[in-house]
């Protein structure tokens, strides 16, 4: 049963990622939970007795959006969903297979105006663990606020699911004033940041063929702040160079001089916000150097000027802007991402979450997992106590096949050979 009110009225940013959207572009992130082997092995129906306990604990886990492409969206909620719908599964034989099944859920639409979230279990036909698949439109959350999703299926009394409710019960995040003179200065620095990355490009093209492949590996946060530290680099710094030194060792092609990254920063430094807070803010990454400290040489670089001239400002979703035909504001969006016309994605984000089990299950890995939003490539971690995970994303229609699995192989040659020796 659908109810036409709405319990939230999407903000700019949730804007953002309805016009980005498309059935062959679906905005949805997800993050695939790896559970622990031993023991009995969950059921779908478990899964689903878990979730109808929770659903009704905040409004978020029942939206749905009506519309919103070429049409002005409308918010509903759902009293009851059809968790038959929402929670499915599956099988598979080995990792080949499971990054398959993975892929073809990134590049499967999430059904309007059903809530926009789906959970999958996906179970190994012979011994091994199993995951389970959580995504959500962007439109609704951002990665920061989606840690309110782990409500839906998270071990915990009342008082442990409580650390939950910022993400689902704050106001909707809307773009605070900017003085003048700030957005000046990050006008400025976002034209530099375009031209200096205009030359020396080359990396392929989003196309709009809808296939994806993704890969995904980890590394204890430990062994990674260790290799950060042997490099005099911080852990953002660290992550950024080794995705430069691993993509200029494996080009798609005809090495690229220039690699033109978005980054996602938070513009909440609260972190107490549902819906979207992330920004992206452009960064040159060297597209053709093998040697890791001369990458973190020009990451430290562009950090620095990110900071203190903040480009990211000029790509915020402003509040209370002009009442623009929805269609128009569509392509204004698909206009500005054109320009800004990125190669690829590296997203370096942290985790809340100190519940680590479902139904009784240890969760081994967490992994992020992110829409391609105007770029063929997407490397997405999570820094989540003693584990950072990777999660790839790519177009193998621009990208060669198998391009995803590829850069996990050489990444984590990157990784190892960076760090401290025994």
């Amino acid at each position: 049963m659908t109810n036409a009110s709405a319990p939230i009225e999407l903000a700019p940013p949730d804007h953002t990622y309805l016009h980005l959207d498309a059935k062959g572009r679906p905005m949805h992130w997800a993050m695939l939970l790896e559970l622990e082997a031993a023991g009995e092995r969950l059921t779908l129906d478990a899964i689903r007795d878990r979730v109808a306990e929770r659903i009704g604990l905040f409004d978020i886990f029942r939206v749905g959006i009506a519309e919103g492409r070429w049409r002005p969206p409308r918010v509903v909620l759902t009293d009851r969903p059809d968790l038959t719908r929402h929670l499915t599964g599956g099988d598979f034989t080995d990792q080949a297979d499971l990054r398959r099944q993975l892929a073809t859920l990134m590049e499967t639409p999430l059904p309007r105006p059903e809530p926009l979230w789906h959970i999958t279990l996906l179970t190994p036909r012979g011994d091994g663990a199993q995951r389970i698949l959580l995504r959500v439109h962007h439109a609704l959350s951002d990665g920061i606020a989606g840690a309110a999703f782990a409500a839906l299926l998270a071990d915990g009394t009342a008082d442990d699911l409580s650390e939950f409710e910022r993400f689902a019960t704050s106001p909707r995040f809307r773009t605070p004033p900017v003085e003048p003179e700030v957005l000046k200065e990050s006008k400025a620095a976002f034209n530099d940041q375009w031209a200096a990355g205009r030359t020396g490009r080359g990396w392929p093209k989003l196309t709009k063929n809808g296939r994806r492949e993704v890969a995904t590996t980890g590394i204890s946060t430990r062994e990674l702040r260790r290799a950060a530290k042997k490099h005099d680099a911080t852990v953002q710094e660290f992550v950024l160079a080794a995705v430069g030194r691993t993509l200029s060792t494996i080009p798609p092609g005809a090495p690229a001089q220039t690699l033109r990254v978005t980054l996602p920063v938070t513009n909440d430094p609260e972190f107490r916000h549902t819906g979207n807070a992330v920004i992206v803010t452009p960064l040159n990454l060297l597209g053709n150097e093998p040697d890791l400290g001369r990458q973190i040489e020009r990451c430290r670089s562009e950090l620095a000027t990110i900071e203190r001239r903040r480009p990211e400002l000029t790509s915020a979703a402003p509040d209370g802007g002009p009442a623009l035909p929805w269609p128009v504001q569509r392509v204004i969006a698909h206009a500005a991402m054109a320009h800004m016309s990125p190669d690829i994605h590296i997203g370096i984000n942290p985790g809340f979450s100190r519940i680590r089990a479902v139904l009784g299950r240890r969760i081994a890995e967490l992994t992020p997992l992110s829409p391609l939003a105007g770029y063929s490539f997407s490397v997405t971690s999570l820094i989540l106590g003693n584990r950072t995970s990777f999660g790839v994303v790519t177009d193998p229609a621009a990208l060669p096949a198998g391009y995803a699995a590829t850069f996990v192989e050489n990444f984590d040659r990157v990784l190892r050979e960076a760090a401290p020796s025994a």
